[in-house]
């Protein structure tokens, strides 16, 4: 048949990019979609539309206008209408589907939209005359224009039923009565209606983030704008459309539909854009109706046939029924499109299965899904109910950890098939594990939920579920924390009683001191805490003239209770600055005999509060730092030395958010011990040992931000290691090597190529250079290779695989048969990664997974190894599997390739 007539036909194109409410994102891709569609209808190449026989309605247009348009056009077609809209879909309590325009509310549907039924009543009214009626929806829902896709072409009643229209015809084919603006079904060349849409009607369509179009809008362009190779100089709209779903069913994407009587999309021609068409010289000369029917589909592909088979005989040897039935079910999926009636029989015995034999609701959940995913295409309707029963089965959980784990394996499985059900059962998932009321199980089970499929694609949803397992964490560590600080000991009581009742205030203070001293170690904290509190208080009943000696004692005593900073902050940072003030209220000669002590004690309680909060610890640092020059000349250096060593702890907790500030204590504190004249002293080699590791520190955090300074600290952590004292270098140089280690998981996908390259020799040069625990550091340097290659394989795989191959010949240095066996397994599945992406690394990757010491990992890794490898090589993927043995890691890779096999058709 011809491209329809373009001088009898007419198009209405509708793109909504902006939206008014706050819960309907913009969508710009709409309206660009709609603009390219309209540009494509009106291309020669393609049909040629004139310019007035295309009316395009982008953002701003309003519902009158729309059905204006879309009335006038109809009313002067005679050949082909056709109707697009692109832009957010509604559904409202009665799952009906409306249209959604600029000032659409998603919570009201039925205000600022177009209902789709007012639409489709004009295109059917008002184009009466037309032969052809196309409507194309690109929205969420959409499927619920035209119903959920038939395994067979739809007849024409059964499209009437479906759009709620009279049915045309009797049993018998004779004409319905009062419906003369249909012809009858005998003049099925004639005339005919479709309904197309981007998805099912309990699905969302996408846009992708930065996509110029909407997913199935961008597919339909491709398609037109490229052509089909080998079809003909026409191209038919169902080739059309079964070229989009094919796209977006390979990418896991929600469905298109078509639902479509009297072969209208066969009927329907575009001209083929595709230089390689079977009308060209040299090609088979088609026949009289070679565009218009696609002609029968041939049968299972040997290979398929025989991978099939030897999957087949595996699962059925396997014991356990839900291993069994999940390997069965993973083969009806991969023979559903080549081989229905196979793959319908394997999905009966799993819901069979499932039913009689599967007593574990999380089990039986999986296998109702695995059932669904093969049946999706096969039995829509069906598959609808088995995603109903394993929602069911997973809800049957009666612990609430091992429900919200099921929901989310559900989600993983339904993803590519249903991904707005997915996602509502991963947000299922996340409500069930915060209601677990451990906080410890409620952290465990959120990060678990981090590592669901379905959150590939939304890192900010995972990070937030980090973020909270961490809060969960954190809260429940500091709470235990807090506790244990909090018991309170009734001898302690007691006797601080008996102490309180001391009339004599000097008295009364060394007894208090003394009991918080007893309670301190015996880990009372905050007991001890208010035991100085009291003691600080009547302090000030002392005459100003004989309070030093009392306030001496307290001092004393103070040092020992910095751990109460981290659970208790305020109250200690209070009670140290109140002392502080008595001192200075003192005269000079007793004044500056307490500095000193006092010094030391807010270097000690900023230490400790360095944990916890380490930028209020480095204000306490510095009112220790500004006492310094009241010292007496002798103490100065080893006041100096004591500062100097709060400034590197505080560095240590202060580098992960602020490594600048970090590395400046760091240099700081380095310029001290470098100048101390104190050198025998105690404090001095470890903190000038501690002043590198910050600066090490500070480097490996500022690694993925700032790669040219990160570069300079640790180029001068590992210049002042080697100034070190002997006794402190080798501790020294390994901090330096482990920062470098981290440091090139950061810098692996940094744009400085070389510059992760000269990270990576360093680290290894230090990491072979230290006397001992080398094997540790080979270890961690190996797997920081590894975290750098997984970030690097999507933009560019073949600096993945050198990350890869140096993880290899690094680890092969460790010691650790353990860690290196589990060493070698990442390894293997980053070469999987790469695989998927560049199959010439097949080989190469085989040699590495064949070197796995444990015979069950190793089969698992080929396993996964020939899977990734099929969809781009089945044949070498067969090659692979024969090196497994008879075992699930074999089913699992022939199952893969007989997909493959069955694809590549």
């Amino acid at each position: 048949m011809p491209v329809p007539d373009p001088r009898r036909s007419r198009a209405v194109v509708v793109g909504i990019g902006d939206y008014t409410h706050a819960d309907l994102a913009a969508m710009p891709a709409a309206a660009s979609g709609a603009n390219r569609v309209a540009a494509l209808l009106r291309d020669p190449s393609v049909w040629g539309l004139s310019e007035d026989h295309v009316t395009t309605l982008v953002s701003g247009t309003t519902q009158e206008r729309i059905l204006t348009a879309v009335r006038d056009a109809a009313l002067a077609t005679e050949d082909t209408l056709l109707v697009y809209f692109a832009g957010h879909g509604l559904r409202d309590p009665g799952e009906r589907l409306h249209l959604a325009l600029a000032d659409a509310d998603p919570d009201f549907p039925q205000i600022g939209t177009l209902p789709y039924r007012q639409l489709r009543d004009l295109i059917r009214h008002a184009g009466h005359r037309a032969r052809h009626r196309v409507t194309v929806l690109d929205c969420c829902y959409s499927g619920i224009a035209g119903g959920m896709s038939h395994a067979a072409t739809p007849t024409r009643d059964e499209l009437a039923t479906a759009l709620d229209e009279p049915v045309h015809g009797d049993a018998n084919g004779g004409e319905a009565d009062g419906d003369a603006g249909w012809p009858p079904p005998s003049d099925e060349d004639r005339y005919g209606d479709c309904v197309l849409t981007s998805a099912p009607a309990e699905s969302r369509s996408f846009v992708r983030p930065g996509a110029p179009y909407p997913e199935f809008t961008g597919e339909l362009i491709a398609t037109l704008d490229a052509g089909i190779a080998g079809v003909g100089p026409l191209i038919s709209l169902e080739r059309v459309w079964l070229r989009v779903r094919d796209r977006m069913r390979a990418r896991h994407s929600p469905e298109p539909q078509q639902f479509a009587h009297n072969s209208a999309t066969r009927h329907i021609q575009f001209l083929n854009r595709s230089p390689h068409t079977r009308g060209e010289p040299g090609s088979a000369a088609p026949g009289p109706d070679a565009a218009a029917d696609p002609g029968p589909e041939p049968g299972p592909p040997a290979a398929h046939l025989a991978a099939r088979d030897a999957a087949e005989r595996i699962a059925r040897t396997i014991p356990e029924v839900s291993g069994r039935m999940s390997l069965l079910a993973g083969l009806a999926d991969a023979t559903a499109t080549v081989d229905p009636g196979k793959a319908r029989r394997l999905a009966d015995e799993v819901v069979q299965a499932a039913h009689e034999t599967t007593t574990d609701p999380t089990q039986r959940a999986l296998l109702f899904a695995r059932a669904a995913v093969c049946l999706a295409t096969l039995d829509p309707s069906r598959a609808r109910r088995l995603v109903d029963e394993a929602e069911r089965a997973a809800q049957d959980e009666t612990d609430p950890d091992a429900r919200a784990r099921a929901l989310v394996y559900l989600a993983d499985e339904l993803g590519s098939i249903d991904r707005d059900r997915a996602t509502w059962l991963l947000e299922e998932a996340e409500g069930t594990a915060h209601g677990v009321p451990d906080t410890w199980e409620r952290s465990s089970l959120l990060r678990s939920l981090t590592h669901a499929r379905l959150l590939k694609d939304a890192p900010e949803w995972r990070q937030r579920l980090k973020d909270e397992a961490e809060s969960f964490y954190e809260n429940r560590r500091k709470g235990e924390k807090f506790e244990e600080a909090a018991r309170r000991s009734p001898e302690g009581t007691r006797r601080a009683g008996e102490a309180g009742a001391t009339t004599d205030p000097q008295r009364k203070v060394a007894k208090l001191v003394e009991i918080a001293r007893e309670l301190t170690d015996s880990k009372h904290h905050h007991q001890a805490v208010e035991l100085l509190e009291e003691a600080e208080r009547t302090i000030q009943m002392i005459r100003p003239r004989k309070r030093g000696a009392a306030l001496r004692i307290l001092i004393g005593e103070l040092s020992r209770i910095g751990w109460a900073a981290t659970t208790i902050p305020d109250r200690v940072v209070d009670l140290t600055s109140r002392t502080q003030r008595a001192v200075d209220s003192l005269t000079d000669h007793m004044r500056d005999d307490l500095q000193e002590d006092l010094a030391r004690t807010l270097a000690h309680v900023a230490r400790c509060l360095a944990w916890t909060d380490p930028r209020r610890a480095l204000g306490l640092a510095r009112e220790a730092q500004a006492l310094l020059p009241r010292f007496r000349s002798w103490e100065r250096p080893f006041g100096e030395l004591d500062v100097a060593r709060t400034l590197t702890d505080i560095g240590k907790h202060l580098a992960p958010s602020d490594p600048r500030q970090a590395a400046d204590l760091a240099v700081e504190a380095w310029r001290v011990v470098s100048v101390s004249t104190k050198k025998e002293s105690w404090q001095y080699k470890p903190t000038s040992r501690e002043a590198v590791e910050v600066l090490a520190l500070a480097g490996r955090h500022l690694a993925a931000t700032d790669p040219r300074r990160a570069e300079e600290l640790l180029r001068d952590a590992e210049s002042r290691a080697h100034d070190l004292p002997a006794s402190e270098r080798t501790s020294g140089l390994r901090a330096v090597a482990v920062a470098l280690v981290e440091a090139l998981g950061e810098t692996g996908t940094s744009t400085r190529p070389d510059q992760a390259d000269n990270t990576l020799r360093r680290a290894e040069r230090l990491a072979r250079d230290l006397p001992d625990d080398e094997s540790d550091l080979l270890e961690r340097l190996s797997r920081s290779l590894l975290k750098a290659g997984e970030t690097l394989v999507a933009e560019d795989p073949e600096r993945a695989a050198l990350y890869a191959v140096d993880a290899e010949r690094v680890g092969r240095r460790s010691q650790n048969e353990t860690d290196w066996s589990l060493t070698f397994e990442s390894i293997v599945y980053l070469w999987m990664k790469i695989v998927e992406r560049r199959p010439a690394y097949a080989n190469r990757a085989r040699l590495t997974a064949k070197k796995i010491a444990d015979d069950e990992d190793r089969a698992r890794a080929l396993g996964h190894l020939a899977a990734a490898l099929a969809p781009a090589d089945p044949e070498h993927a067969e090659r692979i599997a024969e090196d497994i043995p008879v075992s699930t890691a074999k089913a699992v890779a022939l199952i893969a390739i007989s997909k493959a096999w069955a694809t590549a058709r």
